[in-house]
């Protein structure tokens, strides 16, 4: 059943609060059958906003309140449920919830039989979602049309249950409940990174979205069917989850056979880790693809710590090669790569997003327009955005065309833009939200001895950004910006032309979670443009209209 989400705002000293979602009375809302009424009803108790449930999940609701009634359970006890309570940007949702300091309950429920397997899996992450509040949970399932009741174990296995045990549960928890979930969930606390938390990662601590699991079905299905080697292409926009998906995919596949990450960049602790605690997998840098003859010096340079020997025998015996982010790869290392599969009959799936290029020079590559070019490549694609909230998201869509910008003044909590009249201005704003647990993304840091933005000290340029994600981060803009004829986002090709600054901060800006600052720099044109995003189309004003 689909949920609500708690609204964010900020209160006067510039925090993030959370508007309140109050729980209602299950009894006593569902008495009205009406679809219309009972929706106005939950928009007014509840708070939750263009919600609006559905004639069946009404109908479930009133058979399950008029049952627990006739087991024994006062109209009292029904109260302090959230009724389609949802985790805020995570997209989980609980049909009915209790949270009280002793414990809480959840009962999920279902119209008509779906199947024990579903209701033991959505239990079990409903289990895994619950477990960072700390509190004893019971978990219940009903099937309204038989009543047929399900618990979900201390074990996690699915057993048979009634209404009457579920009705001594709703007892004990009738007790004070927590009027206010606002405060009890936070979305950082369930986005599993495999680069940042690697053990969760490796104990199997994540659940994948829908959409996830769906095209993970889809892969391994034709990865079942691959008699000999195969390339499958997985691709979609930033926070899709493309990169839990590839290195799940890689953590499931290591069971059946030897199995490769490349990642394209430097590798960090987290990867190192992965390789130590799942057997049979591995994660390397594409520096292993270099050619003895290697392009550019730094390639040459980069690739002297490894042999021609040591990186064939990287390849030798391995099943499964999966490549992260190959829309940066160089295009030698790419052909070594399908060569590779190809002369030893391999299975490699490619993850790669087309739009998020860098340089102009990767542009001209199209690493992702190659892969599709391949014989026999099957593609796949994620659409549900997993990493970014939807304000922010919202946010960077208007930010790439301000004229897009909806009638309405926004808030958009999650932004904080500000204007700065010097570097050094900018550098005192760095370090004032540094001492806030922000962290700068330098994105035009590739080169430190050219660029706008070499005289400042990033925490993370460029190559350092890749599989990261950030609750908080800075980043910068100044007249290497600027919105073209078509009032699209655009840069300045001075004084690097092969970086491409609007697709450089997108690839930043899109792996913050939480909260993110933009410090514009001696560009107060930009910065106008920049601040109508906030004030809607219908404040805008001429210089005539005011007195």
């Amino acid at each position: 059943m689909p949920g609500f989400y708690v609204r964010l705002s900020r209160d006067r000293g510039g925090e993030m609060t959370r508007k309140a979602v109050f729980p209602v009375n299950i009894y006593l809302v569902s008495r009205v059958h009406d679809e219309d009424r009972f929706n106005k009803i939950m928009r007014h108790e509840s708070h939750c906003g263009d919600r609006r449930f559905r004639y069946h999940e009404i109908e479930s609701l009133r058979i399950l309140a008029d049952s627990l009634i006739s087991a024994g359970v006062s109209v009292r006890d029904l109260d302090g449920y959230c009724f389609g309570f949802t985790i805020p940007r995570i997209g989980k949702e609980f049909d009915l919830l209790k949270i009280t300091r002793a414990g809480l309950i959840n009962i999920e429920l279902k119209s008509q039989d779906v199947g024990e397997e579903k209701i033991r899996d959505q239990l079990r992450k409903n289990r895994h979602y619950l477990s960072h509040l700390g509190r004893r949970s019971v978990l219940y399932c009903v099937v309204t049309d038989t009543l047929s009741c399900f618990r979900l174990s201390l074990t996690g296995e699915l057993v048979r249950s009634d209404l009457d045990e579920i009705a001594r549960s709703v007892k004990k928890y009738s007790a004070e409940f927590e009027k206010d979930f606002s405060g009890l969930f936070r979305a950082s606390d369930y986005l599993v990174s495999p680069v940042l938390t690697p053990d969760k990662f490796i104990q199997g601590q994540y659940f994948l979205t829908q959409a996830q699991e769906q095209v993970k079905r889809q892969v391994l299905e034709s990865v079942d069917r691959a008699v000999k080697g195969a390339f499958f292409h997985i691709t979609g926009q930033p926070g899709t989850g493309k990169t839990l998906l590839l290195y799940d995919l890689a953590r499931t596949l290591s069971g059946y056979g030897r199995t490769v990450i490349i990642h394209t960049g430097s590798l960090y602790d987290g990867q190192r880790r992965i390789t130590e605690g799942i057997d049979n997998l591995e994660i390397i840098t594409d520096d292993a693809l270099a050619e003895e003859k290697a392009g550019r010096e730094g390639d040459a340079k980069r690739s002297l710590s490894i042999s021609r020997g040591q990186r064939d025998s990287l390849f030798d015996g391995v099943s499964f090669i999966l490549a992260d982010e190959a829309h940066w790869m160089d295009p030698d290392r790419f052909g070594r790569l399908c060569r590779i599969v190809r002369d030893n009959e391999q299975v490699c799936i490619f993850s790669s997003d087309p739009e998020q290029v860098l340089t102009a020079l990767q542009r001209k590559n199209d690493i992702a327009g190659r892969i599709r070019e391949l014989p026999g490549v099957e593609e796949f694609v994620l659409s549900e955005r997993l990493r970014m909230n939807r304000e922010m998201f919202d946010f960077i869509q208007y930010l790439r065309k301000p004229d897009r910008r909806p009638a309405e003044r926004m808030s958009f909590d999650c932004v904080t833009v500000l204007g700065a009249y010097s570097t050094q201005e900018a550098q005192d704003m760095l370090e004032y939200y540094r001492m806030k647990g922000y962290v700068f993304l330098n994105y035009t840091a590739q080169d430190r001895a050219t660029g706008p933005y070499a005289e400042y000290e990033e925490d993370f340029d460029p190559r350092h950004i890749f599989g990261q994600e950030f609750d908080r981060a800075v980043a910068l803009m100044d007249d290497s910006f600027c919105y073209d004829a078509e009032g699209e986002l655009s840069g300045v090709p001075i004084p690097d032309p092969d970086n491409l600054y609007p697709n450089l901060f997108y690839h930043a800006v899109t792996r913050v979670r939480e909260q993110l600052v933009l410090i514009i720099v001696r560009a107060p044109g930009l910065l106008d443009r920049i601040l109508s995003i906030f004030e809607g189309k219908s404040d805008e004003t001429s210089a005539d209209d005011v007195q």
